[in-house]
């Protein structure tokens, strides 16, 4: 599998989003993860895993579900050890779907 591939209509992109809740509008997102299959859904290309840094009051306002299960996985300490922000996820993450 390459790091690239060409254009295809029937490509799939899968997006993968971990936040700090379950409102778009006022939580934040602290994972995000690509994938690209084809049409029947086998694995084209992986694209880049980011922990997006969020501030410790963003981190403390999760409710205790969200602090129980990204703490347990180590979320929480690869967010709070990034430097990545929303914006330069976004942008990495755009960079590579053009490819």
């Amino acid at each position: 599998m390459s790091d690239t591939l060409a254009p295809n209509e029937n490509n799939l992109i899968w997006i993968d989003l971990e936040m700090t809740g379950l409102y778009p509008d006022t939580d934040r997102i602290i994972e995000i993860a690509v994938v690209v299959t084809d049409a029947n859904l086998d694995k084209r290309v992986e694209g880049p895993v980011f922990a997006v840094h969020q501030s410790d009051a963003t981190l403390d306002a999760m409710d205790a579900w969200n602090k129980g299960t990204h703490g347990r996985s180590g979320l929480i300490d690869r967010v709070k050890a990034s430097t990545v922000s929303e914006a330069e996820a976004a942008a990495q993450t755009i960079a590579f779907l053009k490819q």
